[in-house]
């Protein structure tokens, strides 16, 4: 026995293959198309029933996260920082003393010292310029600005000044995101919006919001206006500040709903030369084509007015034979 097996090894392996090509052939080739051929032609996986539900018409969207107040703070002279009296996260009051600046371009002017303050309360973060986001972690600087560091400043234009520290609302959130003509026109303020933030992990609960401003105008979304469309802003509150500014959000906003409705899959709807159809089961393994009425539809599931019944079961692939 042993010496058959030494000299017929190959044989036997190629007899197994073919065997277990043959096997897989039968179950996924041959039977089904025996069963076709019987007219045993229905899977049941493919049947679904029709039942009384919900459709609900979504608006989805993402965005990310910034501070409904975000406060640029700036100094009123030019000149040298000399004391800077808070560090990032911490929380300031409007008018609390954040700094001190010495006015003049040297240390030989001799000019007395100001207080910089706060220009709102809130919690206070760096000012970020566009270069630091090209520069290597290495050589970016991750601090408030040093002492020493010239600061020009305004006394009535704070854009032009150099900014010393922001200071945010972190407990009032705001997400933007654009949208297209035909979307705009069913999207209104004060609707409720369901928000989802990824980096919090799959299991995090979902927050809520409530679109706060729709644009009247399309502007451009691209770097270089290649792109346009309508200004939606989310408003959220963020009390236990749990959601931190720049993460992406994406949000979810329910524009037409339709309740205890007769319903179908989405994909068991089959359309045809401007009607719709469904293929109702009539008996075992039979199908007929019945026309029917739908009036609210989402990418899951038909609103049914008329053609089919509740506890009616239909396919959602077509059936053997169905040409479409």
């Amino acid at each position: 026995m042993k010496y058959f097996f030494k000299k017929h090894w190959k044989k036997l392996i190629y007899l197994l293959v073919l065997t277990g090509l043959l096997t897989i052939g039968w179950f996924y080739a041959v039977k089904p198309f025996i069963a076709k051929l019987k007219g045993e032609i229905i899977n049941p996986d493919d049947i679904v029933t029709v039942e009384k539900g919900n459709v609900e018409v979504l608006f989805t969207g993402s965005g990310t996260v910034t501070a409904k107040q975000d406060v640029k703070v700036t100094a009123k002279p030019s000149g040298i920082l000399k004391a800077v009296y808070v560090k990032e996260g911490d929380y300031v009051k409007k008018g609390q003393e954040v700094g001190l600046i010495k006015p003049g371009r040297n240390e030989f002017e001799d000019y007395k010292p100001m207080p910089i303050y706060a220009e709102a309360s809130g919690t206070v973060i760096k000012c970020v310029r566009d270069e630091d986001y090209r520069k290597n972690l290495a050589d970016k600087d991750l601090s408030l600005p040093r002492l020493g560091t010239f600061l020009e400043g305004s006394y009535d234009n704070a854009e032009k000044a150099t900014c010393f520290l922001r200071i945010v609302n972190m407990d009032s959130l705001l997400i933007s995101t654009y949208v297209t003509e035909n979307q705009v026109m069913k999207l209104k303020p004060e609707m409720s919006v369901d928000i989802t933030i990824r980096a919090l992990g799959d299991n995090a609960p979902k927050f809520k919001g409530k679109i706060s401003h729709v644009s009247s105008q399309s502007e451009a979304t691209g770097r270089w206006g290649d792109s346009s469309g309508f200004l939606i802003i989310t408003e959220l509150a963020n009390p236990d500040r749990q959601i931190l500014l720049g993460v992406s959000a994406e949000i979810s906003v329910t524009i037409d709903k339709r309740e205890d409705v007769l319903t179908i899959p989405a994909n068991a709807l089959f359309e045809k030369e401007g009607k719709n159809y469904a293929f109702k089961i009539i008996g075992k393994n039979k199908a007929k084509k019945t026309e029917i009425e739908i009036g609210l539809t989402s990418d899951k599931n038909v609103e049914v007015t008329k053609g089919l019944a509740e506890n009616d079961h239909v396919l959602t692939t077509l059936p053997y034979g169905e040409s479409w």
